[in-house]
């Protein structure tokens, strides 16, 4: 995966779903030539501050909140919306 400074990409679905959970927008979905999902997300200073969280597992999520991003992120998997 390569990173650039104004998208940022993870395969991680329960980095993802933190990352939706919290407000910032999926840019998109790209099928990696494996056949793995890798998410993209539109680069910002509150997104990174969420990672810097995330990694240091100083987030709470409200869990149907969480399970809810969980389908939405599948369906966009499964469903091929880009």
């Amino acid at each position: 995966m390569s990173q650039n400074k104004t998208y940022y990409e993870t395969q991680s679905l329960p980095l993802t779903a933190t990352i939706i959970c919290l407000g910032i927008p999926l840019d998109s979905v790209i099928k990696s030539p494996d056949g793995k999902s890798i998410f993209v997300f539109p680069r910002s200073i509150e997104l990174d501050q969420i990672l810097e969280n995330f990694w240091k597992k100083s987030l709470v999520i409200e869990p149907n909140t969480f399970w809810e991003a969980i389908r939405f992120i599948k369906s966009r998997i499964y469903g091929g919306q880009e």
